[in-house]
């Protein structure tokens, strides 16, 4: 046993959770836990939430206030199309600042990835048209990346939790602030400077504990050995990297633009896109299932029907949330005599009920030693609230209605996706924890962007057809499909049948919706029941037969030893339980 680990069994459970160690068995540049006072350890956990806290700020503000921003940009029907750029980057980079940050250093990987971020912010927010504004969210996309998977490593054990604090207090203090945000007269542009100066309070919080205790760990254990680019390429699947965002890229982006060419489906460069897509994912099958030795998504982790009804479960609530919801706020403010704030505020029923019932049913499972049926009645209700917002979405009903609907679709699935979060983790061998964490992250990413590009694809598109099937005036399409916030302002009967247009649209989403919630629950019966109080070595030696070729293949061909195992959360199984 490594002197690291002997140090980490008198440390406390949050940091047991987090030691990480390499192939030689020596503790990792990155933080060597062992060498920490208990002053240091809250030090680096304060400074944590706090970057959580500012974190969560700035995307309250940003993302409550983008509808304003695209409408002042002319471009309302392109809402989804920057969450789609920075989905689509994470799930190419997931892998990417994983490895990375085991070779420079945690601290030297999450300064790169704020310094992306703050550079998104610049450009986006300097920007005088929807071209740079987007160009902005390549920059933001790779920097947020970054910093959702390395505060993540960061996070020990049941501090995990703590940071949930922070987006539930910024429910309400970000809401304060949008309507003053919004208000006629005001440029959008200082939406960005304050986002800007969230992202580096956040970044002095985080950053200056981090950098003084890996300077710390390094004087005492030394530098990890420096790679070579062609290890360091192969390490994290570069290839098959650039082959999942370019087959994202192509496959989506023609869905969400091809209403904005005038001969829509007909025109040559969205169907030559769409194939050309096609093309690269189908290469993108055969490089990880042949030819790389570190798949994204290997297939072993298919095999396994709890791993598999987990996965696609949070697959179909993320992809619901990016559809269903992206352009939700600007139908509530077009239909409603409401502000934008006011609007946001009735979609956060959702949010709250999601975080509350989260947190509880992890300590019930905790207390019942079970998932299963927490998974299982958690989509039963998600099912439920679905199906209560086809008739809560009507104009004519009621906020208390949206409200319930909200509330409902989100406590189900709080409940659903945590429970799905301990089985997946409960149903594998160690050696694959790492594994299906990053699998989860990558198709959460992958989910969201195609729920983004399914509603872009619904407003580009459906809208104006609908909007020529209802309006009998004179109305300019192009300005409400564009310039959302004017549409208020029309005449009667104009603005009923803009209202009834849009109506339409949502619907038609929120149809589509109801199928995938279905779908997911029909994946979630061949899950297996998960003993939450087995040991971690009781649990691997009961997933230990679930090695195929899929794990050899980490072998480093050359060398024939082990690749290096990627830093994870590891602790007892008790531990794991508990942190969920």
């Amino acid at each position: 046993m490594t002197r690291a680990k002997v140090a980490a069994q008198h440390q406390p459970a949050e940091l047991i959770a987090a030691v990480e160690v390499d192939e030689q068995g020596l503790a990792s540049k990155v933080l060597d836990y062992s060498t920490w006072s208990r002053k240091e350890y809250y030090w680096m956990m304060a400074g944590i939430l706090g970057h959580a806290f500012m974190y969560s700020f700035e995307i309250h503000i940003v993302g409550g206030t983008q509808d304003f921003i695209q409408s002042s940009l002319e471009a309302s029907s392109l809402l989804s199309v920057t969450p789609t750029v920075v989905q689509i980057l994470q799930a190419a980079l997931v892998p990417f600042f994983t490895k990375i940050s085991d070779v420079i250093g945690r601290a030297e990987a999450l300064t790169i990835a704020l310094a992306f971020y703050l550079l998104g912010y610049i450009v986006s927010g300097t920007a005088s048209g929807f071209a740079q504004f987007a160009s902005g969210s390549i920059f933001n996309g790779i920097g947020t990346t970054g910093t959702v998977v390395l505060t993540q490593v960061l996070v020990a054990g049941k501090f995990f939790l703590g940071t949930w604090e922070g987006s539930m207090i910024n429910i309400f203090v970000a809401q304060a602030l949008l309507n003053p945000l919004t208000r006629k007269g005001f440029s959008w542009h200082n939406i960005y400077i304050i986002a800007s100066v969230a992202v580096v309070m956040g970044a002095i919080f985080v950053l200056t504990p981090l950098w003084y205790l890996q300077r710390k760990g390094e004087r005492r254990l030394g530098k990890r050995p420096r790679r070579s680019i062609q290890w360091f390429l192969n390490e994290f699947d570069a290839i098959g990297s650039l082959l999942l965002a370019g087959g994202l890229s192509l496959t989506l982006f023609p869905l969400m633009l091809a209403g904005t060419y005038d001969d829509g489906w007909q025109n040559p460069t969205i169907l030559g896109c769409i194939v050309a897509g096609c093309v690269t994912l189908l290469l993108l099958f055969v490089w990880e299932a042949k030819f790389t030795s570190q798949p994204i998504l290997p297939t072993r982790i298919w095999r396994n029907p709890t791993v598999f009804g987990g996965m696609f479960i949070q697959f179909v609530f993320t992809m619901m949330i990016a559809m269903n919801w992206t352009y939700f706020a600007t139908y509530l403010y077009v239909s409603r005599p409401v502000t934008l704030a006011a609007a946001m505020l009735l979609m956060r029923g959702y949010q709250i009920t999601y975080m509350v019932l989260a947190l509880t049913t992890g300590v019930l499972m905790k207390k019942f030693n079970t998932c299963r049926p927490f998974v299982w009645g958690g989509i039963l209700i998600m099912t439920l609230g679905c199906g209560l917002m086809l008739p809560a979405r009507h104009p004519s009903s009621s906020d208390a209605f949206v409200v319930a609907s909200q509330a409902v679709a989100g406590g189900g699935a709080g409940i659903c996706n945590i429970a799905a979060s301990v089985a997946i983790t409960g149903a594998v061998h160690r050696r694959d924890m790492a594994t299906v964490i990053g699998a989860s992250q990558i198709i959460n990413s992958i989910a969201s962007a195609l729920g983004g590009a399914i509603a872009g694809a619904v407003w580009t598109q459906l809208l104006p057809n609908r909007l020529r099937r209802h309006v009998t005036g004179e109305l300019d399409f192009d300005k409400a499909i564009n310039e959302a916030f004017t549409i208020r302002d029309l005449p009667e009967p104009t603005y009923s049948q803009v209202v009834r247009a849009y109506s339409d649209s949502q619907e038609v989403l929120t149809i589509i919706t109801v199928c995938l919630v279905v779908l997911g629950l029909l994946t979630a019966f061949p899950m297996k029941h998960v003993d939450l109080l087995q040991s971690q070595n009781e649990q691997d030696t009961l997933y230990g037969g679930s090695r195929n070729d899929d794990t050899e293949a980490q072998v480093d061909s050359k060398t024939k030893e082990p690749a290096e195992t990627p830093s994870v959360v590891v602790g007892d199984k008790e531990e794991i339980v508990e942190a969920k």
